[in-house]
């Protein structure tokens, strides 16, 4: 008999994809219009558990949120990645400024060799999610809150 045991890591990793799908279906279901393929789904799943947690705050939420790398101090904004083809022009400053974007335009990372994107840091209102993903000029967001871990075969701790 052969016993298939999977470390803590794989368990949470399939918890925050089931959660992300049960975040998804019940935002396509309640009305949240995060649906133009624009977001990621790790940043969807962060919406969400920002959303549960200001309408029913629960301890252990919290404590997700914050072991997957987000500030949950301030539960309306979220710190995202902009993917853009080309640096934000002033015109597309401001109107990102006028809606509550802080951007920060210092961290732009132009596009190279076969990355055709760049992007920026940026914190963004919960609720302004859907209105920046609608503009034409942003091709992708992502979270910029997450817990990151090294990519290598080393192990780790030695």
């Amino acid at each position: 008999m052969t016993r298939c045991l999977l470390s803590s890591k794989t368990y949470m990793t399939i918890l925050l994809l089931l959660l992300a799908i049960a975040g998804l279906l019940a935002s396509s279901c309640s009305g949240n219009s995060m649906t133009n393929g624009k977001e990621s789904s790790e940043l969807q799943l962060q919406i969400t558990l920002r959303q549960e947690q200001i309408s029913k705050p629960t301890a252990e939420r919290l404590d997700q949120m914050q072991s997957m790398g987000m500030n949950a101090a301030s539960l309306n904004i979220q710190r995202i990645y902009i993917y853009l083809k080309q640096p934000l022009t002033q015109i597309q400053a401001n109107e990102l400024q006028v809606m509550g974007i802080t951007i920060f335009l210092n961290s732009w990372i132009p596009p190279v060799n076969n990355q055709p994107t760049g992007f920026l840091l940026a914190d963004v209102p919960v609720d302004k999610i859907d209105a920046l993903a609608a503009k034409k000029y942003v091709v992708r967001l992502d979270t910029a809150e997450k817990q990151l871990q090294p990519q290598s075969d080393l192990p780790q701790g030695g």
